[in-house]
This record gives C-alpha cells, structure tokens and sequence, in this order.
C-alpha cells in the first residue's frame, strides 16, 4: 500500500499524517481531528506538521480494532526478534 512500509521497520520511526491517512482510507483532515481529540497520540514540529511513532499507530490500531496489515504486525515480531 502507499503507506511507505520500508520506513515502518526502522524503530523509532515516526509517521506522516498523510501516510496514516492513506493507511486508514481517510482523509489528512481526519488523522487531524483524531490527533486534536485525543485519540492518536503525536508529536507537533515546528513547522507545524504532525509525527506519530509506530508504537503509538498500532497502539491506536489495536484500540479502535482497526485491522493490522501483515507488514506492522511484521515489524512487530522482528522488534521482538522473532523473524529474522
């Protein structure tokens, strides 16, 4: 999917609004709104722009039983040292 995988394997990697966006099939004005509500933590830039960490994409995932697709759920086990 146009979510930028090879970026979501690397720990410590935060993501753009627009590729939660394009990972949820919704709008950057809705990944906004859930980072203003409370429901998707982030971090703000200077600039203005939001980050949010992996961790804290699949934590909102899970709670929003939102389905995980294989290459989140991947990087997980390979955090873990499982796949290799």
């Amino acid at each position: 999917m146009a979510l930028q995988m090879k970026g979501m394997k690397q720990p410590g990697k935060r993501l753009t609004v627009k590729a939660i966006a394009d990972y949820c099939l919704v709008s950057r004005v809705t990944i906004r709104r859930w980072i203003r509500d409370g429901k998707l933590a982030a971090i703000r830039l200077p600039s203005g722009h939001y980050r949010v960490s992996l961790e804290d994409f699949r934590d909102f995932l899970k709670r929003y039983d939102i389905p995980i697709k294989e290459e989140l759920s991947r990087s997980e086990s390979e955090k873990k040292g499982g796949d290799k």
